[in-house]
């Protein structure tokens, strides 16, 4: 689609790959709030499991059950729905069990888009090219330094990739997307930019959900002693650079709606700034993370507070000094994954903002929501939880 293109004449076509996960449903979300008066997103979301269909359908998002393992039937299921698709958004991540099984996912997720861009090309109401964004994450850096670190620096989209050990394969797949997108003049039928959002919070929680787990178990732990400290075993000035889901989800679709709309002012934001084109996206990485970042003294401190530990919080205590299990539970993800990062590209590129709280302002709140879904059996949260116990 042309930087310069109207608006089509049909629902704009979104399919989120992995739309019953914790960013793929929040991504969801995000498109179908984001109606005009112009125009509206029709969102599908390709799972799986026929489980997951009826929660998708529920929140009018229209379920494609496939397996990406099989990308020509595949393909040809997503495409009885739809054969134009303006928007195709990744967000899955598969077992990291298997490497073998895990590179050959990113392969078939590649036929399966390249199949899709082709139809878009060739079917009657195109030619339409579409707008593929393609989720890594802000792992793909590596760590900075902490808080106060007279050698501290943002990671930002030019920063080394020096992902950690779990994400590589990640990292992998978005970069050999975005080279066959661009290869050959563009002749792949489709345009591409890697999204890397910072850990995400809110709802079930993500990686942050173990924040909690922690807290739960401390207190069980503490129950029957007189002391009232919080002892988290990583630094103080450890920096913690979340974002709220919701957030993480509208800034997908600014980044869709600036290479849809082009340049002109985005009928999807309320302040009306004026987006750069297409030209802006497509081929480039873009970080997504909270205005400022946390420090674990602010995290911890509010935590502390939050399950009354009257007398505060002692960070960097060895772990062989910490009740119970704990001393061997494996929070180095959440307390000890030190990284700031800037999203000043995509700020300046498309307009877009965060606006919820930072998670220490809410805590009390998320902390409600947490609970929330885990009582109601979140799968999100039982994955999480695997993960945390290295069982990817």
């Amino acid at each position: 689609m042309d930087a310069s293109a109207p608006v089509p004449p049909r629902p704009i076509t979104v399919l989120v790959v992995g739309a019953n996960g914790y960013l793929g449903s929040a991504v969801c979300r995000a498109f179908l709030r984001a109606a005009g008066s112009a125009f509206f997103f029709r969102v599908y979301g390709l799972v799986r499991r026929e489980s997951t269909a009826l929660a998708l359908a529920a929140d009018e998002v229209v379920p494609i059950v496939g397996s990406i393992s099989d990308p020509e039937s595949v393909t040809r299921t997503v495409l009885a729905q739809s054969p134009i698709w303006d928007v195709i958004v990744i967000c899955t991540e598969p077992s990291k069990l298997d490497l073998v099984s895990e590179e050959q996912h990113w392969h078939d997720l590649l036929l399966l888009v390249q199949g899709l861009a082709k139809s878009s090309a060739s079917s009657k109401g195109g030619p339409v090219r579409p707008m593929v964004l393609w989720s890594s994450g802000c792992k793909d850096y590596g760590t900075t330094k902490v808080h106060n670190d007279p050698e501290l620096q943002p990671h930002t989209e030019k920063s080394p990739l020096v992902p950690h050990p779990l994400v590589r394969g990640r990292l992998d797949g978005a970069l050999r997307a975005l080279e066959a997108a661009h290869k050959d003049g563009g002749k792949a039928g489709f345009d591409a930019a890697i999204v890397r959002p910072t850990p995400l919070f809110g709802y079930s929680g993500s990686y942050y959900g173990a924040a909690f787990d922690y807290m739960n178990e401390y207190v069980t732990a503490m129950r029957e002693c007189d002391e009232k400290i919080l002892k988290i075993p990583s630094p103080e000035g450890t920096i913690m650079h979340g974002i709220h889901i919701d957030d993480c989800g509208d800034a997908y679709v600014a980044l869709a709606q600036a290479a849809i709309f082009g340049n002109s002012p985005d009928p999807g934001l309320s302040n009306g700034k004026t987006t750069a084109g297409r030209a802006a996206i497509v081929g480039q990485a873009f970080n997504i993370s909270g205005r400022r970042y946390e420090t674990l003294n602010e995290v911890g401190s509010a935590l502390a507070r939050e399950y009354g530990f009257t007398s505060g919080v002692r960070f960097h205590v060895p772990t062989e000094e910490l009740p119970g299990a704990l001393s061997s539970q494996n929070t180095d993800l959440v307390f000890g994954y030190s990284q700031w990062v800037s999203s000043d590209k995509i700020r300046a590129v498309t307009g877009w903002s965060d606006r919820r709280p930072l998670f220490h302002e809410n805590v009390g709140v998320f902390r409600l929501a947490y609970n929330a879904a885990e009582q109601g059996g979140n799968d999100n949260i039982a994955k999480t939880r695997r993960r945390m116990a290295g069982h990817w």
